[in-house]
């Protein structure tokens, strides 16, 4: 199952790695020990701080020791008191535990280190390291985004293409037909999974009664299979039901007609709160791809609806700072939590407040409770706390209070496959993007609720808690109007990127500043590949205006090819609204890219 085999040597028994099993729900290592004299008492020590990690990013923790009771194995979490083991112990005479961990080691990872990080301080810490294990990956297939393009093409029955899901992970699946059955294949998404590579087997449909509707075997994030998937193709879009969790997929590929314009709109709602002035914080999955951003519930009131407009963004920490855009629109008032940056403690209580699934729960503000489990998110991400108490989808981008009712964090995603675990954005992180975006003085800092009941503490608080509601698709489409400035070709200070030895250029062939998004199209000629960083912003009049989504070129690490040798590259790039009466501005990709043009005159 490994390679390597390195020892641990004491004063009475050396100890080695004796095994290691891959079971669909957990991982169990199995420890010999040799004891070097004969002895009255052996005792095997592992304390619950014990981890397996693999290519230094998955930590699986350890649930017990695999015991047996009637003849059946089961893990038995008492020997972490450290009085287990044997009696009258023979030197040179093989001995064996198997520790139990949670989860499962994703096919493809190799590199395996079991590390006891001991109960303080790192006492009684052991470890061994730099295993490699025979784990091959699984449901590698050799389909590209490419390949996957140019099946669609020739086989466009209305279910082949690549969609993009809305979701907390935001998958890029192509979607091809193998005999009678429809295969969706992984080509991308939020996170960087290692153990995903393009082209990977994500789900498995099996045809149904009904045209449209199938059922099927999902592969999870570990790559464990999952038959409760159920998948709905309607025209334009896709929709998933895994575990009794519902997922949109928008349809990118192949587009729904010659000119362009997409006949099928996306609608969904997130969470959002204020800060001071016209600002609110929600995530940043929340709005990525809109081309339509509304607010609702301010001061209560649910009948009034206000536009608002991305300011700034961190796609690394899923968050986004908007601003309402309306005229008519006059502030929060005093906002009655502060914001707390420093770190909370396990077992805190804390409550969320949020607007999920609003098609069935209805728009009334949700309230739930629970505790900080750790100071740690998935896989031990240092900028998440886990939370016990219960989110659905809506619930993003929501506030997190600790009992006092200052904010902590920001609501960010569910454990799928787990009772009662989330995830809350660290609001220190709030903090870093403000302080990046200029925004020194948004943050609410007077807490005037601390004393108060928690009933009491929602009645303040709710005003100020917002239900987002986020479009695309055919929304962009009226994004046009007679109003909108456009010019084609508009003149550049700097060089517009022609490298003679590559004989590539890169060129702004369209400017639209609209009510509703400052649109940049680009010609590439001559490219082999092009990707944009979703870090790209507009400088104009002393303000960054962050890159909302793209058509025609994918996100870095993800990669776009031109349909033939030698076609050139149109796409798109949708930012938030500039000023109309900008005279020229500059947009960059980031410090290190060439990808900067300066001085991009519209008058």
């Amino acid at each position: 199952m490994f390679y390597g085999r390195n020892k641990i040597q004491s004063k009475n028994e050396t100890a080695a790695l004796y095994s290691v099993e891959i079971y669909e729900n957990n991982t169990r290592v199995t420890v010999e020990l040799i004891p070097t004299k004969n002895r009255s008492r052996m005792n095997y020590w592992t304390s619950r701080n014990t981890y397996i990690i693999v290519d230094d990013n998955i930590e699986l923790p350890i649930l017990g020791f695999l015991g047996e009771r009637s003849g059946e194995p089961v893990v038995d979490t008492d020997p972490f008191s450290g009085n287990w083991g044997w009696s009258n112990v023979k030197k040179d005479t093989k001995y064996y535990y198997t520790m139990v961990f949670a989860g499962k080691i994703p096919p493809g990872m190799t590199n395996f280190t079991l590390k006891d990080k001991g109960a303080y301080n790192g006492a009684h810490g052991y470890g061994f390291s730099n295993y490699e294990l025979n784990n091959p990956r699984t449901g590698t297939t050799s389909w590209t985004e490419a390949s996957v393009k140019q099946f669609a093409d020739a086989n466009n029955d209305g279910i082949c293409g690549i969609y993009e899901g809305s979701g907390t992970n935001g998958y890029k699946l192509g979607c091809i037909k193998e005999g009678i059955e429809y295969r969706l294949l992984y080509l991308g998404g939020k996170e960087r999974l290692s153990w995903w590579q393009i082209g990977d087997t994500k789900a498995v449909l099996r045809n149904s009664a009904t045209t449209g509707f199938f059922k099927g075997d999902w592969y999870m994030q570990d790559k464990t299979p999952n038959s409760d998937c159920y998948v709905v193709f309607d025209g334009g879009s896709m929709k998933t039901i895994i575990d009794n969790e519902e997922e949109f997929y928008l349809k990118m590929y192949p587009t729904s007609n010659s000119n362009g314009t997409n006949t099928v709109a996306e609608k969904w709602t997130g969470t959002g709160f204020a800060l001071n002035g016209e600002y609110i914080v929600t995530n940043y999955h929340v709005v990525e791809n809109a081309t339509s951003i509304k607010v609702q519930g301010v001061r209560g009131d649910f009948n009034k609806v206000y536009n608002a407009n991305v300011v700034s963004t961190d796609k690394t920490n899923d968050l986004a700072i908007i601003k309402i855009s309306d005229q008519n629109f006059n502030g929060f008032g005093n906002i009655p939590y502060k914001v707390k940056t420093s770190l909370s403690e396990v077992g805190e209580d804390v409550f969320v407040l949020g607007y999920p699934l609003t098609s069935t729960m209805g728009d009334e503000i949700k309230l739930t409770t629970g505790v900080i489990s750790s100071k740690t998110g998935f896989q031990g991400d240092i900028s998440l706390y886990q939370i016990s108490a219960p989110i659905q989808p809506g619930n993003s981008g929501g506030p997190v209070f600790d009992g006092k009712g200052n904010l902590i964090g920001i609501v960010n995603a569910k454990h799928r496959g787990a009772e009662n675990v989330s995830y809350a954005i660290k609001s220190s992180y709030l903090g870093n993007l403000i302080e990046s975006a200029t925004y020194v003085s948004v943050l609410p800092s007077n807490n005037t609720i601390s004393t108060m009941s928690l009933s009491n503490k929602v009645k303040n608080i709710r005003d100020f808690v917002f239900m987002i509601t986020c479009s695309n698709g055919q929304q962009a489409t009226a994004m046009s109007s007679q109003n909108d400035i456009v010019i084609s070709y508009p003149s550049v200070s700097s060089n517009t990127l022609n490298d003679s030895q590559h004989y590539t250029s890169t060129l702004i062939s369209k400017v639209t500043v609209g009510n509703y998004a400052t649109i940049i199209e680009l010609t590439l000629k001559n490219y082999v590949w092009c990707s944009i960083n979703p870090g790209t912003y507009i400088y104009a009049n002393g303000q960054k205006y962050t890159l909302q989504r793209s058509e025609g070129i994918a996100t870095e690490p993800q990669k776009t090819y031109p349909s033939y040798r030698g076609a050139d590259i149109v796409c798109r790039l949708y930012f938030p609204p500039i000023p109309k009466s900008t005279n020229s501005f500059d947009l960059i990709e980031s410090q290190s890219s060439r990808w900067k043009f300066y001085g991009v005159k519209l008058r």
